[in-house]
């Protein structure tokens, strides 16, 4: 058992901070400030020794604390927009008479500005503030946070510094105050390096002439765009370290384009199908460097080139190797269930039958209060699978007959399976169940799906249902959304295979619940998602015009689960 620490230990930071200021301050008038300075900086080494566990801080807790140096700018601020208008106030009193209407304008524009200076002040000194004494509401978090598959689910405000910190502390490099790590770029604002799409370098001198005099500065940036489009914007002290950190990111982040400041106003401006023809060429520049780097140095890493891979997110790839299907059979046990495939480029064929793909299906169904701290070894000795492995024969006619084996079993046993499934050995079929005509089970399936319609359900209870409406139709739905007016949304698309049910939130979770179809060859999968009632909308939008194309490595598969429940329902 740990031994707690009994007695006093210690003020926490920045109340430490401010009790020593008012201490110097206030003490000092009685006793000199160096005594008073000399017993603060006394008591700071007596907390640290006594307390040795207490938070030093990490990067970027310490950006966050540095906002509080922004409260001397803040200061000039507030006294020059105070002065301002004190003294239009001043000139106001003393009358106006014999004014002229340059008068007027010179007052109201004093006015004006000193309005603005002061409210500016006031903006600025909260910022500081906030950012210091409230890091889980700064800039900073709330940029990490936003980048988080499920920003409205993310961790608390320690892990997302920590999640940072030791990036950086593994594998940053300092440039001027910008650091870059191996999946962040820690600026004045923190980018996920994996979702960067576009960044530019800013470094531009400008020339004021105010009559016989010549004002020069240096504007040195780092701007970044991702793939939301969001902007990051980070200025530099050090011209000489901008280059540096431009070749930093892309040495991190490779597929990423690297343009000049001056095409910024360009990319910013660019329409919607221009940028999601860059997202698409993105990913095709990052799949053939993959590939290229896979043939170069993964030869003898033991991956099969025979098999496609479809994991639970939808994602394919024909790069497989033992450590895959072990990583993704923990991936199913930690997300609750999940299904994954591996199917043959060249179907093993014996006894005039073909064997084509096997599927797996896992599953955690433990009620356990601590899930998080479960251990993978846990998992996998109390999770469950189920392997379906597709069969073709040729019958009468030269018709294909389409078969399939069911095996349920432990985690280890189905991960022995698949392994031998990877190499080309067929499993033995002992304790295998058949199950005949699966291509004609998911043809049967995708007719169940219901006609093209458009369903709402207010929250008093009263439902619509229409079969017959206009992308002005779904837009009133879609702002129903966010105002409330409606708890549910479903739309089905036509020919009645293409689905999105959006749920609105309760008192325990206000997020909306998404859930979507996406046909895969012959197989209609199912996916759901959370979000916040903005963005629910946003997707339905998409989804009815057609240009719904997200990341579904965010999106959890619940295919298997969908089936189940339709089944028990029958």
């Amino acid at each position: 058992m740990e031994k707690k620490t009994k007695g006093f230990r210690g003020i926490p930071w920045p109340w430490s901070l401010i009790l020593a200021i008012v201490f110097v301050v206030g003490a000092g008038y009685f006793i000199g400030y160096l005594w008073s300075f000399l017993i603060a900086l006394g008591f700071s080494a007596w907390q640290r020794k006594n307390n040795p566990d207490m938070p030093q801080g990490g990067y970027c807790l310490e950006k966050t604390r540095k906002q509080l140096s922004s409260l001397g700018i803040a200061a000039i601020v507030l006294i020059l927009g105070a002065f301002c208008l004190i003294y239009m106030w001043i000139m106001f009193q003393e009358g106006t008479d014999g004014w002229e209407i340059m008068d007027y304008v010179k007052m109201m524009v004093g006015g004006i500005g000193g309005l603005l200076f002061f409210l500016c002040g006031v903006y600025t000194a909260y910022i500081s503030v906030r950012d210091a004494f409230w890091p889980e509401k700064s800039t900073l978090a709330r940029s990490i946070r936003s980048q988080m598959p499920y920003p409205d689910a993310a961790p608390g405000i320690a892990e997302l510094f920590a999640m940072v910190d030791k990036d950086i502390q593994e594998n940053g490099q300092w440039f001027d105050k910008v650091a870059v790590g191996k999946e962040w770029v820690l600026g004045d604002e923190a980018s996920y390096i994996p979702r960067i799409r576009v960044f530019f370098g800013r470094d531009e001198i400008r020339t004021r002439r105010n009559g016989n005099h010549t004002n020069t500065s240096r504007i040195l940036e780092l701007h970044i765009l991702d793939d939301r489009r969001q902007h990051q914007i980070t200025t530099l002290r050090n011209p000489r370290e901008l280059q540096a950190l431009l070749d930093c990111i892309s040495l991190r982040a490779p597929d990423a384009l690297r343009r000049p400041y001056g095409e910024y106003d360009k990319w910013i401006g660019k329409s919607d199908m221009e940028w999601e023809n860059m997202l698409r060429e993105y990913r095709v520049k990052q799949g053939n460097r993959e590939m290229a780097a896979f043939q170069m140095g993964n030869q003898d890493a033991g991956i099969n080139q025979n098999v496609t891979f479809t994991g639970p997110d939808g994602s394919v790839t024909s790069r497989v190797t033992p450590d895959l299907i072990h990583q993704t059979l923990l991936e199913c046990l930690r997300d609750g269930e999940g299904t994954f495939s591996l199917a043959l480029g060249c179907p093993i064929e014996q006894y005039n039958v073909r064997y084509v793909e096997m599927e797996c299906f896992a599953a955690f169904y433990e009620d356990l209060e601590d899930i998080e701290n479960v251990s993978p070894e846990d998992m996998i000795e109390l999770g469950e699978a189920e392997l379906f492995l597709k069969t073709t024969a040729t019958g009468e006619a030269g018709k294909n007959l389409y078969s399939g084996h069911v095996l349920e079993t432990d985690i280890r046993m189905a991960e022995e399976i698949l392994n031998g499934w990877l190499k080309g050995v067929i499993p033995n079929m002992t304790g295998w169940t058949a199950t005949p005509m699966w291509q004609k089970r998911e043809q049967e399936k995708r007719r169940e799906v219901p006609p093209p319609h458009l369903a709402l359900l207010a929250p008093s209870g009263v439902f619509q249902s229409h079969d017959r409406f206009t992308i002005e139709d779904v837009e009133v739905a879609a702002d129903g959304l966010v105002d409330g007016s409606y708890q549910m949304v479903e739309l089905v698309l036509t020919g009645g295979y293409l689905l999105m049910r959006i749920n609105g939130g309760n008192k325990m979770d206000g997020r909306c619940t998404v859930s979507v179809t996406r046909p895969d060859g012959e197989k209609l999968r199912f996916f759901e998602n959370q979000c916040t009632h903005r963005q629910a909308a946003a997707w339905l939008l998409e989804f009815a015009k057609g240009h719904f194309e997200p990341n579904w490595k965010e999106w959890k598969d619940i295919t298997r689960r969908t089936e189940r429940e339709t089944a028990h329902k029958k």
